[in-house]
């Protein structure tokens, strides 16, 4: 008698085979989504580290200009400081010259800079006139550099009258790292040296 061949697979064998099949899958549904998470976390650290030194760089930019005065009248101060470095409000108001006029009335010639700890934003005031809209320069700056809640000053001058003005940005992710569940923040700083005369 002929023996019979057997074509397929067994039910046993078939069972086997989709076993081994969907924990190889399962694996690499796992890895595919831990790489999107760490992925998704590198990219909210660019972000944030952007977010510090665009506004870092905005302010001290502006900050560069205090006390620029070519006639030499020496008739206003370079820069005005926070009196309350205990609320949640960190501020300087610059002073320049920037249209030769003896005066720091005109646009752009008086900037007020605000740091505000209720909404984590850069807010600034191109204009002597303080009924001017504040706009936004930048969100997501809590200044919080410890996470321990209580932002810390954006503006520290060295004295009264100031030499020196420390300017520091600690920006914060919008959301949460999915991988460590926890905010991503950068800090960066620049001192600014205030031109004493031209």
């Amino acid at each position: 008698m002929r023996a019979r061949s057997q074509n397929g697979f067994s039910l046993v064998e078939m069972l086997v085979s989709m076993t081994v099949l969907m924990l190889a899958l399962g694996g690499l549904t796992s890895l595919l989504i831990q790489n999107s998470k760490i992925n998704k976390a590198q990219r909210m650290a660019a972000e944030t580290q952007a977010n510090a030194r665009n506004t870092l760089s905005m302010v001290v930019q502006k900050l560069r200009s205090a006390g620029w005065d070519p006639r030499n009248t020496g008739g206003f101060p370079a820069v005005t400081t926070d009196a309350d470095l205990t609320d949640n409000v960190s501020e300087i108001e610059i002073f320049a010259d920037l249209n030769e006029d003896t005066d720091t009335d005109d646009a752009d010639e008086q900037i007020m800079i605000r740091h505000l700890g209720a909404s984590n934003s850069v807010v600034w005031r191109l204009s002597s006139d303080p009924s001017a809209a504040f706009d936004v320069v930048s969100a997501n700056i809590t200044n919080d550099a410890d996470g321990n809640g209580t932002p810390e000053p954006m503006f520290v001058p060295n004295a009264s009258p100031p030499t020196l003005i420390t300017v520091t940005v600690t920006a914060r992710s919008p959301a949460p790292d999915p991988t460590t569940r926890r905010f991503i923040r950068y800090t960066v700083s620049s001192d600014v040296v205030l031109r004493k005369s031209l």
